[in-house]
């Protein structure tokens, strides 16, 4: 593929939010078990995630195998750790590099930045 197919963020948008979706999603809802089933959970999340991930990065990000099993593997990681990472600066850092930042509005009180002017 050519240069121009490749993505601009290092992870696709779907990856990222495959990523923080699902560990949002098993990790918030392992608070009804009292905590007994997170090593089941924290498996499965991170096998579906390290898959999903391969498969979408190679597929939709134009990664190459290899590039794109070892993203699936580190947001395997990312889903295995047994707490959410959505509020944390991990989270934070997995919307920066997938591109799902751009879909949030300003925080209240941001000034407009100085390239806005320029219009």
């Amino acid at each position: 593929m050519s240069d121009t197919d490749r993505s601009p963020t290092i992870l696709h948008p779907a990856s990222g939010g495959l990523i923080l979706g699902l560990d949002w999603l098993l990790f918030s809802e392992n608070a009804i078990t009292l905590g007994l089933s997170t090593l089941f959970v924290a498996a499965v999340g991170a096998g579906v995630v390290g898959l999903g991930v391969g498969v979408l990065q190679h597929r939709y990000g134009a990664d190459g195998p290899g590039l794109a099993g070892l993203k699936g593997l580190l947001g395997g990681i990312a889903v295995g750790i047994p707490l959410p990472v959505a509020g944390t600066a991990l989270g934070g850092s997995l919307l920066a590099i997938s591109g799902l930042d751009a879909f949030w509005p300003p925080p209240f009180g941001t000034f407009p930045s100085a390239h806005e002017d320029e219009r």
